[in-house]
């Protein structure tokens, strides 16, 4: 059995794996309450089972959310003594994608609003990765993505929408927009082949942060 973490963006996911793709699982906004939700969410999930590994999401996304995740899956893997794995939020946004659309030739961007005017985001066409995740301005993720792809691309992720709304007339004829709002199968299958391949984190596992949180571009600011 495993359970899964991702409390990336506003939306608080926690699921179960158990035997044969047997999976359960809880996806809801949580109003930025994941630090109240999660532990009950898990203990109601398991129903008092002890799992063998535990996932996590490792982000990008909220500071404050992944470190959230991050430190009740270190919490869960030490007090059961069980491994922990690292999951790429980004990544299963995009299988999501590919699982309403399957066989499309179109290249998918997984989105996530990164505030400040700027999105995190990752390209990807037929399970390979064609821009790893990065933290870009509306414009620069036109500029980038011209590099490297001239087929027709689908906003998705959790907030592909709100990149095209920064983009408004400036969004290329050919794209179009299909956010996913459920990526918990994929968090599932990665979870499942790094705890097959025994690809675990050690207790000194980070956040995959893409940029400085705020305090710490204060920091640098200062000390410049």
């Amino acid at each position: 059995m495993m359970v899964v973490l991702d409390t990336c963006t506003e939306r608080l996911i926690v699921g179960v794996r158990s035997g044969e793709h047997r999976d359960r699982w809880f996806n809801l906004d949580s109003q930025g309450n994941h630090a109240r939700d999660i532990v009950p969410v898990i203990e109601s999930l398991l129903r008092g089972a002890k799992p063998d590994v535990v996932g996590v999401a490792l982000g990008p996304g909220s500071f404050t959310g992944v470190r959230i995740g991050l430190a009740t899956a270190k919490g869960l893997a030490e007090g059961w003594d069980i491994p922990m794995v690292g999951l790429d939020n980004l990544e299963a946004m995009a299988q999501a994608w590919s699982s309403l659309v399957p066989g499309s030739p179109a290249a998918v961007l997984s989105v996530i609003d990164a505030r400040k005017k700027k999105f995190y985001g990752a390209l990807y066409q037929a399970g390979k990765t064609l821009l790893p995740p990065a933290d870009l301005a509306p414009e620069l993720w036109l500029d980038r993505i011209a590099g490297l792809w001239s087929g027709p691309v689908v906003l998705s992720g959790y907030q592909g929408n709100f990149l095209a709304q920064a983009l408004g007339s400036a969004l290329p004829r050919d794209w179009s927009v299909l956010p996913v709002k459920d990526w918990t199968p994929g968090l599932l299958d990665q979870a499942q082949s790094a705890w097959i391949e025994k690809r675990f984190l050690g207790p000194d596992a980070a956040p995959r942060y893409l940029r400085l949180s705020e305090a710490e571009e204060n920091l640098q600011q200062r000390s410049e």
